[in-house]
């Protein structure tokens, strides 16, 4: 019987039928319901199980690297400046910054490059297209569409030259704030609409939205609004929406498919980039890069390595909830640089999400969290990995990577709370806590509920982090261990890495499945001032079908060791202090916790 918990058959079939998923069917698995992102079944009884003689197959390998095509790649890097193409462009054919998008020049609204006689206000409406205060894109795109072009689901639409939304929308959203409501609606017929640059909704107070939209919704449903971004310049504007206004407040972005085309290769850009936004909500969205025939094929290693899927920015907070990001090279959520706070406001929210597939050639990770006061809850996040080009480092590949990545204090991962989200089949690691500056690391970090299964590395990694808490976490078919803290690295051996971690009820079970050589203990520490209260350790045992296959080379519960850490040539030994463990309950097989001797003495 289980030492600190009973575990019931109700749940865990749930949880295997989402492991048991192959990438393209764990949409709808986990979306079954039209539920928005990761929901386990609740725990109904304290009944005991015979879980052995349960009719599911159990026979996960952890996520590994395939092959990358020999595909030639036929996009290659642009030189600078980036070309506009198509009749939409500017007359010199350059996209040159801000001033030369089109909401600038569109003969409306806010004036943006310093003339005196632009229009404003309601000069902009098109006459039957207010409802209610609500404006409604339609009369604006008509206008400007070409003869042969309306708006329908037709993803023909995607490849003509000839067709640009994002004047027309830009004049609808200038409409609609001169509408005496105290928000401001924009409303999008099902269909498709084709973005060069991105929408700007920058004003306070202002919803972009289309029909409601079920996570369930095929690519291109006919009954939802479909931005498809095909930039005139990737390089500067690839995505659909930007945000880049101080002083913008509730911008509500919501109900869209988004079809991301390109992306930048040197300054990266994301599909919806949300900057210097207070209050500010993007949901139920379905975002997946999919290039046009031309760009194709296009194997993971050839896409364009800088385009991120929702990124919020210099200083932006509010919520990220219903989205699924797909295919996305870099980042799937990324979440940088909120500015300002306490330990309760300004507050990010994270809910509700899967992000899966983020694949590209540089930094692919689920989500991304380099910032202070965010709270991720209800998430799955599947199938990144590094897929490198050129020579480019094969760093990334995580379901969840906190990190702080530059010496600026508003950077370093603060409050940050992770709630019953399922991380599994990443070919890094399910969840990487990490910092290359020696004076900064992830603090005050709290995983809760937290599943982190069949990972091509470790199930939860620690290479900087204090104050870490991991409350109720299972970690299990994980290539190597399924917790490693790990202080020891190539940094000055002064830098701050791994500080206090408390682990309290883990259940570690069937990792080291990697057919290499090597020692993986449930959890390995390569640290100081760690203390695991309670918890399950096993590898055969016969109460979960994990345990009852016997699977993977966890044959040892708990070891710690001491470790070498800083540059090469000035290496200095550590050695653990203060690792306390009590209640810990170990399955046949499997060894007591203990410490080696140290090798290096």
């Amino acid at each position: 019987m289980l030492s600190t918990r009973r575990i019931t058959k109700t749940f865990l079939v749930g949880l295997f039928a989402l492991v048991s998923a192959p990438a393209g069917a764990a949409a709808s698995t986990a979306s079954s319901g039209a539920i928005w992102g990761y929901h386990p079944p609740a725990e109904q009884s304290d009944e005991d199980f015979n879980l052995c003689s349960l009719d599911a197959p159990y026979n996960e390998d952890p996520f590994t690297k395939d092959d990358d095509s020999d595909d030639e790649c036929l996009t290659a890097v642009p030189d600078p400046p980036p070309r506009c193409t198509g009749p939409f462009c500017p007359s010199s054919k350059v996209c040159v910054g801000t001033l030369e998008l089109h909401e600038d020049r569109n003969g409306c609204g806010v004036d943006r490059i310093g003339n005196t006689d632009v229009d404003t206000g309601i000069n902009c409406c098109v006459a039957g297209s207010v409802t209610d205060g609500v404006v409604n894109v339609l009369p604006y795109v008509n206008v400007t569409r070409p003869d042969g072009a309306d708006v329908s689901a037709n993803p023909a639409v995607d490849e003509r030259d000839d067709v640009d939304d994002s004047l027309a929308i830009s004049r609808a959203i200038e409409c609609a704030m001169s509408q005496p409501t105290t928000r401001h609606t924009v409303y999008f017929p099902a269909g498709r609409y084709v973005l060069r640059t991105p929408l700007r909704p920058e004003h306070s107070d202002l919803t972009l939205e289309g029909p409601e939209l079920s996570p369930n919704a095929a690519p291109g449903d006919p009954g939802t609004a479909t931005l498809v971004a095909v930039p005139c310049n990737p390089e500067q504007f690839p995505g659909a929406i930007q945000v880049n206004k101080s002083g913008v407040s509730r911008v509500w972005i919501r109900n869209f498919q988004i079809r991301l085309t390109d992306g930048p290769w040197v300054q990266a850009n994301s599909g919806i980039r949300v900057n210097s936004c207070s209050n500010c909500e993007v949901e139920n969205i379905i975002m997946r890069y999919a290039p046009l025939p031309d760009k194709l094929p296009q194997p993971p290693q050839c896409k364009p390595p800088n385009l991120d899927g929702i990124t919020f920015g210099l200083g932006s907070w509010g919520a990220i909830r219903n989205v699924i990001v797909d295919g996305v090279p870099k980042g799937g959520i990324y979440l940088s640089t909120v500015s300002t706070g306490t330990e309760t406001t300004p507050h990010t929210y994270v809910e509700n999400c899967e992000i899966r597939n983020i694949n590209g050639p540089v930094g692919a990770a689920g989500i991304k969290i380099i910032t202070s006061n965010v709270t991720v809850r209800n998430c799955e996040v599947h199938h990144s990995l590094i897929h490198p080009r050129d020579g480019l480092p094969a760093v990334g590949g995580h379901g969840l990577w906190i990190a702080a990545q530059n010496s600026n204090p508003s950077t370093r991962p603060r409050n940050v709370v992770v709630q019953d989200s399922y991380f599994h089949h990443n070919g890094g690691s399910g969840v990487m806590m990490a910092s290359p500056i020696p004076d900064k690391r992830p603090e005050k970090i709290r995983l809760e509920g937290v599943r982190s299964a069949y990972n091509g590395s470790y199930g939860v990694h620690i290479q900087a982090g204090t104050d870490v808490e991991l409350l109720d976490l299972w970690s299990w078919g994980n290539g190597y261990s399924g917790v490693y803290l790990q202080s020891k690295g190539t940094l000055p051996a002064s830098a701050l890495r791994v500080g206090t971690v408390t682990l309290e009820n883990p259940i570690i079970f069937n990792n080291a499945l990697t057919p290499e050589e090597g020692d993986y203990p449930g959890i390995m520490i390569h640290a100081s001032d760690v203390t695991i209260n309670g918890g399950e350790f096993g590898q055969d045992d016969g109460y979960l079908p994990q345990f009852c296959t016997s699977r993977g080379r966890q044959s040892k519960s708990i070891q710690w060791q001491c470790w070498l850490s800083g540059p090469p040539g000035a290496e200095v030994l550590f050695y653990p202090e203060d690792i306390v463990y009590s209640d810990v309950f170990l399955h046949d097989g499997t060894s007591a916790p203990h410490s080696m001797v140290c090798p290096y003495d």
